[in-house]
């Protein structure tokens, strides 16, 4: 759900409060208070795939400003965004214009398509969902004499606005999907009632404009507020009316911003009402998730990783601060004009490392869910837990299956490290917890944790035990044929790192810990100076102390990213000539940004 911005029109703080009563109106698990217990015993089983891991719930509902610019990239590619939902929601769209097609509707359309453009840039070619009830005007905030699609039964400029809008947007070259109407089940977006007559006849004559103006373009809805288990009768009833009427919309959107909707239970919901109404099956998606009250890391995670295991396609956090604000639904945090990382972000940036394939685990044991994946390529698994419901105390997460995998524990061992993610409202980096190499026992090792706080969530990796092999190698730029080095042989913090023709100089041996390091001269890490995450960020050596702006991943496409910033180790202006300084710079292909190790 999301809220008008425009205290005239609709006052905010009563849209937020019209948020959280309808979030608890529609209760599947009811909250509890926090809660601490002796132990939760969780478990992964790495030798029992379930399929790829598509990193269901990176998606946002707005968040993104208007033309596009912000947030930075730093904030946006390290979670791989796979989804976005917006109608340019700012400028009152077709309704100011006196409904047709004026500034207002262009703006917005404008602004549609650079988000677009940006998503398609930094993001992982999300599929971008057009809310056209925003786009026309009907945000929550539309004046009161506002005249509805089909009101009096007469859908002409309804159809007109479809018409001319999505052509305008399909001319741009990108691809769109449409969502013809939000949240038709609350009174103040669609106020003819849902499943009314005038209600059909806008969603048919929208679905067929649609199919004649893009005619490949996807269409989703309905977009309820309302799950299948809060309102079977509204479901079906809609259901049956687009198969009769040949108005099926290629994806099913519903909203799971109950308290708390579980997107495995809600999926299987969904699913069951297709069946029943005799439509096949087909892509579902969360196109918003997550009650205004329950905004914090642990839940963040309990969502992601119940939609992990879930019949979901997609899914988008809801936004309840909306709509143009830069904080990506809140996640980003302003602090002194500057946008910064939260423990939501942090929750959302670990579980992008979910990548590969999905395996089996212990599901939800109380209110605390677990996922996760395993990626040879990447040379890792990765678990995200999260609890709905408050959870304090200890924890325990087995990994089965280990041996199973001569890669990851080809020696007997494997390096364990596991990530807290605190609820703050700025967080630079997840705290370490645990970082030691354990021994596989019975194929399995078991990893301790605890719940710290109530709001906590966590991620957990498990990568091959650092052997001899893999100390003290050089780091060689693919462009220049260079090392990296700390320029004569310093130990000082601070020292920029640089290009230099390779010796075997103790500068020039790096060792990549099972930390995520890499040090030189044993106790010195390589370092984004002063936490940076923007382009030109200095790469320095400095006292290893186990932050993420000196953690690095070594990816398998020749370059090395920054955990913190997503950025990429770079030589400056592509040189290659020995004294070339190192820093961070946006990932871009160039062979200045990769590099290659050597005994």
């Amino acid at each position: 759900m999301h809220q008008s911005r425009n205290l005239g029109r609709f006052a905010t703080r009563a849209s937020i409060t019209l948020g959280m009563i309808l979030a608890a109106a529609v209760p599947l698990t009811a909250a509890a208070p926090s809660h601490a217990a002796t132990n939760e015993a969780l478990s992964v089983d790495l030798a029992a795939g379930r399929g790829p891991s598509t990193l269901v719930g990176e998606g946002v509902l707005y968040g993104i400003n208007q033309d596009a610019t912000l947030p930075a990239d730093q904030h946006i590619q390290p979670l791989k965004l796979n989804a976005f939902r917006g109608g340019g929601w700012f400028s009152g769209g077709w309704i100011k214009d006196n409904y047709q097609y004026g500034a207002a509707t262009q703006a917005d359309i404008t602004s549609i398509i650079a988000q677009a453009r940006r998503l398609n840039q930094v993001g992982n070619h999300p599929q971008y969902q057009v809310l056209l009830s925003d786009l026309y005007g009907l945000n929550g905030g539309q004046p009161s004499n506002t005249v509805y699609p089909c009101d009096n039964g007469n859908c002409a400029n309804w159809a007109t606005f479809i018409d001319t809008t999505v052509a305008a947007l399909q001319a741009s070259g990108l691809p769109f999907a449409y969502d013809i109407d939000n949240e038709p089940d609350i009174s103040v977006f669609w106020k003819a009632g849902v499943n009314s007559t005038q209600y059909f006849q806008m969603w048919d004559t929208a679905h067929r404009e649609l199919r004649r103006v893009a005619p490949i373009a996807q269409i989703v809805g309905p977009s309820f507020a309302y799950t299948p288990q809060a309102r079977p009768q509204q479901w079906s009833t809609f259901l049956n009316h687009v198969k009769a009427a040949g108005t099926v919309p290629d994806w099913i959107a519903n909203h799971d911003e109950g308290d708390v909707d579980d997107p495995v239970t809600v999926s299987q919901a969904l699913n069951s009402q297709l069946s029943a109404a005799g439509i096949a099956a087909r892509p579902l998606s969360a196109n918003e998730y997550q009650p205004a009250d329950r905004q914090t890391a642990g839940v963040t995670a309990w969502y992601l990783a119940r939609f992990a295991q879930s019949s979901y396609t997609n899914a988008m956090r809801g936004n309840w601060v909306c709509c143009m604000t830069p904080n990506l639904t809140g996640i980003l945090t302003q602090t002194n004009g500057a946008w910064t990382t939260s423990g939501n972000w942090w929750a959302m940036r670990a579980y992008a490392d979910m990548t590969g394939t999905l395996v089996n685990t212990s599901g939800q044991v109380g209110s605390t869910a677990i996922s996760a994946s395993i990626d040879s390529t990447n040379r890792r698994a990765v678990a995200i837990l999260g609890d709905s419901n408050g959870y304090t105390g200890s924890a325990t997460v087995t990994f089965n299956g280990v041996s199973a995998n001569s890669w990851l524990a080809g020696n007997g061992s494997v390096t364990v490290t596991v990530d807290r993610i605190p609820d703050q409202a700025t967080l630079n980096a997840p705290q370490v917890v645990l970082n030691q190499t354990m021994t596989v026992s019975g194929g399995a090792v078991t990893v301790p944790l605890t719940f710290q706080s109530s709001h906590d969530a966590f991620a957990v990796y498990v990568t091959p035990a650092t052997t001899s092999g893999q100390q003290g190698v050089e780091v060689v730029g693919g462009q220049s044929g260079r090392c990296v080095d700390v320029p004569g042989a310093s130990t000082a913090n601070g020292t920029q790192t640089q290009l230099s023709d390779c010796s075997g100089a103790s500068s020039q041996r790096w060792t990549y810990t099972s930390g995520k390091q890499l040090q030189v001269y044993g106790s010195k890490c390589l370092d984004a100076n002063g936490h940076g995450t923007t382009n030109g960020t200095a790469v320095i050596i400095y006292d290893c102390n186990g932050q993420a702006n000196q953690q690095w991943t070594i990816n398998s496409n020749g370059t090395i990213t920054g955990v913190q910033s997503g950025l990429c180790l770079d030589a400056n202006g592509a040189g290659t000539a020995s004294g070339t300084k190192l820093i961070l710079w946006t990932c871009n292909g160039g062979a200045n940004q990769q590099w290659s190790t050597r005994a």
